[in-house]
């Protein structure tokens, strides 16, 4: 955290960008949810006052993974919205990883470091919860994902992989003028 002239207390740009995205990422997660609530084809055709399923392309309460119930044979909303709803405090978690880091290791102690780290962590989750929904969307399991998906999940690793070694590349010292 920084004081500013003001006196006031600003948070560091690695702050700004875990708080905000989970921000964004949390109420989007809860309205994924509504996706749910919309009836199937057979519930419109016979509908008796239950309206809305958590599968796509199977019937609700089949068989599911242990604990959690996700469906193994369809796809499931409940991933992503589970996905989504917990980005508000996965991704400041992730950020405290990074400040204990910092104590440690010379690269995170930069803040402009830890800023980018974090904007590329922001970004990943955000193509992790799109990735998730689709994959549920297209009527396919979490635990059998097509090649399609499995390409998609990849290029999603390289890039935020990608986006950490440039966060953690060398940098030299900001000249500013007159120096």
């Amino acid at each position: 955290m920084r004081t500013s002239s003001r006196g006031t207390v600003r948070l560091d740009f690695a702050r700004t960008v875990a708080i905000r995205a989970g921000a964004v990422l949390a109420p989007a997660g809860m309205a994924l949810g509504f996706l749910m609530t919309s009836p199937t084809k057979d519930q419109l055709a016979d509908l008796r006052g239950i309206a809305g399923a958590h599968t796509v392309g199977v019937p609700d309460g089949g068989p599911g993974l242990p604990l959690i119930g996700w469906s193994t044979l369809g796809g499931d909303l409940r991933v992503p919205h589970f996905v989504g709803m917990y980005a508000l405090q996965l991704l400041p978690l992730l950020l405290i990883v990074f400040e204990l880091a910092a104590g440690r290791v010379a690269r995170p102690a930069d803040p402009r470091v830890r800023r980018d780290l974090m904007t590329t962590a922001a970004d990943g989750y955000t193509g992790l919860l799109a990735l998730l929904t689709w994959q549920a969307l297209r009527g396919q399991p979490l635990v059998a994902p097509d090649a399609l998906t499995v390409a998609a999940a990849g290029a999603l690793t390289v890039l935020v992989v990608a986006g950490a070694v440039v966060a953690l590349r060398e940098r030299r010292p900001v000249l500013t003028p007159g120096r």
